[in-house]
């Protein structure tokens, strides 16, 4: 494995390749290489020491794309530190709290448990209704979800720096 730090990530709006740029900007600032991509893209983990893996969340699974390099590259991942985080909740507080500790799908538990990530977080979501089919708005409604962006930046700098340090990491990212 190389030397390079991959953060992938699967988001549907855009709001969880936001916070997978902003994570990729931390870890360079720190001297890091680092390549940002859609999980979907990346078919070569060899030139990475380290992986990032996020994806928003709907109705409690991860993006598709997401979830199938979780999947697909488990054995890999498992020789390498890996992260992961997920994004999605709305409304003010604490993410991990408004999803009860929830941090990535049941459906990916014995994967994630195999890989052993050195952490993981649940950093707040983004809602905007104008990026948002009339199918998603209407269940939006239905399950009253709040709009908005509720994306903590300071949290999510603050776990990143960690990752350029190495260091085992949990947190809601609040």
């Amino acid at each position: 494995m190389g030397e390079r730090i991959l953060v992938a990530y699967g988001s549907k709006h855009g709001a969880t390749a936001e916070i997978a740029e902003r994570i990729g900007v931390v870890l360079r600032r720190r001297g890091e290489q680092v390549d940002v991509f859609p999980a979907q893209k990346v078919k070569d983990l060899s030139p990475y020491g380290q992986v990032v893996l996020g994806s928003s969340v709907y109705m409690g699974l991860w993006r598709k794309g997401a979830a199938g390099f979780l999947k697909r590259n488990e054995k890999e991942l498992g020789k390498v530190p890996v992260w992961l985080f997920s994004s999605g909740p709305t409304g003010p507080g604490d993410p991990e709290k408004l999803l009860e500790g929830w941090r990535y799908p049941e459906s990916l538990r014995a994967v994630v448990e195999r890989v052993g990530p050195k952490g993981t977080a649940c950093f707040g979501g983004k809602l905007d209704a104008e990026k948002m089919s009339a199918f998603e708005r209407m269940v939006i409604k239905m399950v009253k979800a709040p709009t908005g962006d509720f994306r903590d930046w300071e949290a999510v700098e603050a776990w990143a720096e960690g990752i350029a340090g190495n260091q085992a990491l949990g947190g809601s990212g609040r």
